[in-house]
């Protein structure tokens, strides 16, 4: 039986790319899963549907995570509607396709951006921590990015957004014990809004001559590094940040 057999799991950001194939994999590991998007749509319900082939329950929840009362009521429809909360997957954040210098960024992309990502990842976990406290063995996984180390000068805003992620997932980890709290920071990875992007488009064979393992990663093994991390290998850590990235970065 899986270590994950019967947990109940919460992804955010999860109607596509990794946030959906975090979902269908927990699903696939035993565990019933509730989604949570902005706009889950057709992708959501075809999410759930694959949660639901699989033998688990599974749910979406419409939520705008930049809003606290929105954090809040997610995972309490989260948790009425599974029966209890033993994992939470911080996946919700981007960079809305917001690209811009340093000198150009207006303070209302800079406050979306940072809401999204950090503010989301803070006060979801806020709630979620006294439920996962509940029985043995809580998780929270946040998402984080190899663009942490790299930099990036057109995405400011989210490279400071996801390296404050990092740094609340250590404060989260002493905070939240006995749940354990990582981070998983993934590399380029070819979910379809990345497909649309310019580095898929027009600079794929260049960026991925750049990548030591030579291509860009799938949703699905990010998939599978966050529910191995959210099982039995995560049992004894916690504050740490795993890069799952093809070798971009290798701190």
């Amino acid at each position: 039986m899986s270590a994950l057999s019967d947990r109940r799991v919460l992804v955010t950001g999860a109607a596509r790319g990794i946030g959906a194939a975090t979902a269908r994999a927990f699903a696939a590991a035993g565990a019933d899963v509730a989604i949570v998007d902005i706009d889950p749509g057709h992708e959501g319900e075809a999410v759930v549907s694959d949660i639901e082939a699989a033998g688990r329950r599974g749910t979406a929840i419409q939520a705008d995570l930049t809003a606290v009362e929105d954090c809040r009521r997610a995972v309490g429809a989260a948790v009425e509607l599974l029966g209890g909360l033993d994992v939470l997957v911080n996946n919700a954040g981007g960079n809305l396709g917001i690209y811009a210098t340093f000198e150009d960024l207006t303070e209302s992309d800079f406050d979306l951006i940072v809401a999204l990502n950090l503010k989301s990842t803070f006060f979801v976990s806020q709630e979620a921590i006294p439920h996962l406290r509940r029985r043995p063995g809580g998780r929270i996984v946040n998402l984080a990015s190899e663009l942490v180390w790299v930099g990036y000068e057109l995405m400011p805003a989210y490279v400071a957004a996801k390296g404050a992620v990092v740094a609340l997932t250590r404060s989260m980890a002493r905070a939240a014990a006995p749940v354990t709290v990582n981070a998983v920071a993934p590399g380029p990875t070819a979910t379809e809004r990345f497909k649309r992007g310019k580095w898929y488009r027009e600079e794929r064979q260049r960026r991925e001559a750049d990548i030591p393992l030579g291509r860009f990663g799938e949703p699905e093994e990010i998939a599978r590094f966050i529910v191995s991390v959210a099982g039995e290998t995560g049992d004894w850590c916690t504050g740490q940040t795993f890069h799952v990235n093809g070798g971009v970065v290798m701190p």
